[in-house]
């Protein structure tokens, strides 16, 4: 009888942790939601809620950009995290380069960027989700208060 009922625990204890259940449980996770802070040129700037694992591409689904939105140095296809910002720039004369969305040929084109420190901006940026303010550039590895300063004009998020 007691070997029946260890028998029967076992058999649970193997439900229990199937891989059908750490399917389940992956679900449930994948459902929760981000927010996200939407400003620059867009008509309502603000916070939007999001399912987890959305791009920047289902962001601007939700969002009205202004006529004179440039997207043309954001990737499209990032994956954001919760309380990332993302900044829609306006369109200028000047283009900046985008530290949330440049690859590593444009922020190689920054004085005193090679392709080492480039490369690291884009683990930063990976690993660490969006950067929120230009000064958070100062965080990847080879990015001083000098060769920030050289670059600062020539930056945005």
């Amino acid at each position: 009888m007691i070997r029946k009922w260890y028998m029967f625990l076992f058999l649970c204890l193997l439900l229990a942790l199937s891989p059908a259940n750490e399917g389940l449980e992956l679900l449930s996770r994948n459902q929760a939601d981000i927010s996200v802070e939407v400003k620059g040129a867009v008509s309502e700037p603000g916070v939007y809620s999001l399912p987890a694992y959305s791009t920047v591409n289902d962001l601007l689904a939700l969002v009205k950009l202004q006529e004179n939105a440039d997207l043309s140095t954001i990737n499209l296809t990032t994956v954001l995290k919760d309380q990332d910002v993302l900044v829609i720039p306006l369109k200028s004369e000047q283009t900046l380069i985008s530290i949330n969305s440049a690859d590593l040929q444009q922020l190689m084109s920054l004085p005193h960027i090679g392709q080492v420190t480039a490369q690291r901006i884009i683990d930063y940026r990976n690993e660490h989700g969006l950067f929120q303010q230009l000064e958070d550039l100062k965080a990847v590895k080879g990015i001083g208060e000098k060769t920030f300063e050289q670059i600062a004009e020539l930056i945005q998020l």
